[in-house]
């Protein structure tokens, strides 16, 4: 079980101009003693907690071992900590301190390897420097997890294709990807009520993750979320880009479904019903959003029928005049926008 304890602004002196953490943590005894309290006061089973919101690397040394002290009283139920935060800065002190604290697993954010567009977003880092910290923490033994996104300003789908190899190429224990989603009493939002930053369509924001995502699956590399959710941010503070509850599920039923079509065409299916066979867990992706998907089937002028079986998950078979045709969700890369 994670619990995950937010740490607004903590160690970040500059902001992105997509963040909308307004305040900052207060690191002051009272403060932080009644925030993990809070958190973990009640739990009594074995825990992981996550410790989000924040740059832990942008800390003093003092000032991480004073956050850590904090969690001292619950250390009996605490089996070790993960965290989430900017590649830099990183040190060989900030590194000692978060073994000595069981800190297992480390999501590193890098919403672009374009240095452009990071400069644009105000990270104050650059790849090279996610890759050096990266490659560091990985010799270290910790497990590494990448958080990237799309959406951004400026970006083309040239970037999502480098950002996409980049990804591959590090080959992280798992990825996060989160459409750009434009806050209150954020920077972005005077770009945006500027006009000098205008959100992609939502189908846009759809196919570029589906991009990252099913390359990065074909490589054996886990996408293990996709989409904000609730608890990571308020939806009524969204004044443009996109936030869906559903993200996830709609780029995997989207993949099913660009996939499923692909093989179609291949085939020449057309007129009357065609059989599908599939995993039973696969109904939900075959079927689409509010069903979504057999509509666009029709359009393609297919009809759908199906029947499940015992076979992986992701994968199909098209039954077609005596023949058994397999596939997978991997067909879509052959049909998925490529557009900028």
């Amino acid at each position: 079980m994670i619990v995950p304890v937010f740490l607004p602004h903590l160690g970040c002196g500059d902001r992105c101009i997509y963040c909308d953490q307004m305040s900052i943590t207060d690191l002051r005894t009272n403060n932080m003693e009644a925030t993990v309290a809070a958190h973990l006061g009640s739990v009594r089973q074995p825990i992981e907690v996550g410790l989000f919101g924040g740059n832990i690397f942008g800390l003093k040394a003092d000032n991480l071992r004073r956050l850590f002290a904090f969690f001292e009283p619950h250390r009996d139920r605490i089996v070790g900590f993960r965290i989430s935060t900017k590649p830099v800065p990183l040190g060989n002190e900030i590194i000692r301190i978060l073994k000595e604290n069981g800190v297992r697993v480390i999501e590193l954010g890098i919403p672009s390897f374009n240095d452009g567009i990071l400069r644009v977003i105000n990270r104050r880092h650059t790849a090279e420097d996610l890759r050096r910290s990266f490659l560091r923490l990985r010799e270290e033994g910790f497990t590494m997890a990448l958080q990237t996104m799309v959406g951004l300003p400026g970006e083309t789908m040239t970037d999502i294709a480098e950002t996409t190899e980049h990804l591959a190429t590090l080959a992280p224990d798992y990825v996060r990807i989160y459409p750009l989603a434009v806050l209150k009493g954020t920077p972005l939002e005077t770009m945006y009520r500027e006009g000098t930053f205008v959100p992609i369509p939502f189908e846009k924001a759809v196919e570029r993750t589906l991009y990252i995502y099913l390359h990065l699956l074909k490589k054996g590399i886990k996408v293990v979320k996709m989409g904000l959710t609730d608890n990571e941010v308020i939806s009524d503070r969204i004044i443009a880009g996109h936030f869906h509850p559903s993200f996830g599920y709609i780029v995997k039923s989207w993949a099913f479904r660009l996939a499923l079509v692909a093989k179609l065409r291949s085939l020449s299916v057309s007129g009357g019903p065609t059989k599908i066979l599939l995993n039973h867990r696969d109904i939900p992706h075959l079927l689409g959003y509010k069903r979504k998907n057999m509509a666009e089937y029709g359009k393609e002028g297919f009809s759908i029928e199906w029947e499940t079986r015992e076979i992986t998950q992701g994968t199909f078979v098209i039954e077609l005049e005596g023949r058994a045709v397999e596939g997978d969700v991997f067909d879509a890369l052959s049909i998925a926008a490529v557009s900028s």
